[in-house]
């Protein structure tokens, strides 16, 4: 089973990371883009994992909720992996937030007790929004590099171990279970409303 965990969106916020990608595919550039269904944010890539192991993976994950709580992120971005000059990735990034950073390496210690061979890149909160095939032309590049949308948070209340499937059409992706952190004091909840609005 091809796993990772990610944290998924409401349709709402979905629909504003989507309208932020359409405004990208009005260029005719060698993109492909992700359908709404599949944008989100990857905590960790597993890659195959044999299926008798999900058990002890949601065995040794679930205590992670009550270590950590609800937590607020910020997109404010978009961007390009590896850079201008070998662009892979097109994405919308977030702030940088040592909660969700401290998250993902939690659940690289994970993988590495149960022997699964991860990618060890740092984490950078993004949600991948196309995946490069070609090369970019001059325009669209200086498009990327000042485009501009306003900023908004979102509260993530929950994470997810998902699969991805091939067939046909492509990877599909499926929940086999999801996390939700613990809750937080009413007052705190009241700030980030107030934050973000």
């Amino acid at each position: 089973m091809r796993l990772f965990f990610a944290i998924n969106f409401s349709q709402e916020f979905k629909e504003r990371f989507y309208s932020i990608s359409k405004d990208f595919q009005t260029f005719h550039e060698p993109i492909k883009y992700e359908p709404i269904e599949k944008l989100h944010l990857t905590l960790l890539f597993l890659g195959e994992v044999n299926e008798s192991l999900i058990t002890i993976i949601n065995e040794k994950v679930k205590p992670l909720t009550e270590i950590f709580s609800f937590e607020k992120i910020l997109f404010d971005k978009v961007g390009v992996f590896k850079n201008f000059k070998q662009p892979r990735i097109l994405w919308i990034g977030a702030e940088e937030n040592l909660e969700l950073k401290n998250l993902s390496e939690e659940l690289k210690l994970i993988a590495h007790e149960l022997n699964i061979t991860i990618d060890e890149k740092d984490f950078h909160p993004h949600i991948t929004i196309g995946r490069i095939k070609g090369l970019l032309s001059r325009e669209f590049i200086e498009f990327i590099k000042s485009y501009k949308f306003e900023p908004f948070s979102v509260v993530i209340e929950s994470f997810q171990l998902m699969e991805s499937r091939l067939d046909r059409s492509g990877s599909k992706y499926y929940i086999q279970e999801s996390y939700k952190f613990k809750e937080i004091k009413l007052c705190q909840m009241k700030e980030m409303k107030n934050s973000s609005s």
